[in-house]
């Protein structure tokens, strides 16, 4: 059986509905873009031997915690691997925080990757963590979950102050904190450093 990678996408999310109208009336959109992402190239090269698991998270435009927690409880059920890698980008790393270090799980996570993380509202401007906040202090449980985890931040990240990924590492002490200086918020085509270490999973 190949070794499964599971990635958990970001979203939005709000205090309240008229930020999420705002939101919608302001963010710049082309419906013609189909922007290769590095989460596509990371799935094309290692194919052969890993099988790619990319839930399509509920309302990723206005998300809802409980909403995420009920679909990723569902695909539980098709994570076979004994020690799966898991790798969440933006609020769908903020999710992993809160779901492992508020639920545990039932396998040891060989990679763990955590991508510019959000878990404060200082610095936000319309988007909160709304129901995506909990308390960071407890996310030391996760480390008993995982044999590695590694924590990912560019200094020029426009949408996630680096801040938080400070406050992470200030509570996982034993991530690998990858500082980056030109990566933005990851919407990128390509990132070999992720896959570089994906690829030394054992």
């Amino acid at each position: 059986m190949k070794k499964q990678i599971i990635f958990i996408r970001g979203g939005e999310t709000f205090a309240n509905k008229e930020d999420f109208y705002t939101f919608l009336n302001t963010t710049d959109i082309n419906p013609y873009e189909n922007k290769k992402h590095w989460r596509d190239e990371v799935i094309e090269k290692i194919a052969e031997t890993y099988d790619p698991l990319v839930p399509n998270m509920p309302l990723r435009e206005n998300s809802d915690y409980k909403a995420w927690k009920i679909w990723f409880d569902r695909h539980l059920d098709f994570i076979y691997d004994e020690s799966p890698i898991l790798v969440g980008t933006s609020l769908g790393a903020t999710f992993l925080l809160k779901y492992l270090s508020e639920n545990g799980f039932s396998k040891k996570i060989s990679q763990l990757h955590l991508m510019a993380p959000c878990v404060t509202d200082e610095g936000q401007q319309l988007e909160k963590l709304s129901t995506f906040e909990f308390d960071v202090t407890k996310i030391n449980k996760i480390s008993n979950l995982c044999k590695d985890i590694h924590l990912w931040h560019s200094k020029d990240d426009k949408f996630v102050p680096f801040k938080n990924s400070e406050i992470v590492k200030e509570n996982l002490p034993d991530a690998f904190f990858h500082i980056l200086e030109d990566k933005g918020h990851f919407n990128i085509e390509s990132f070999p450093e992720i896959l570089e270490v994906i690829k030394k999973v054992n």
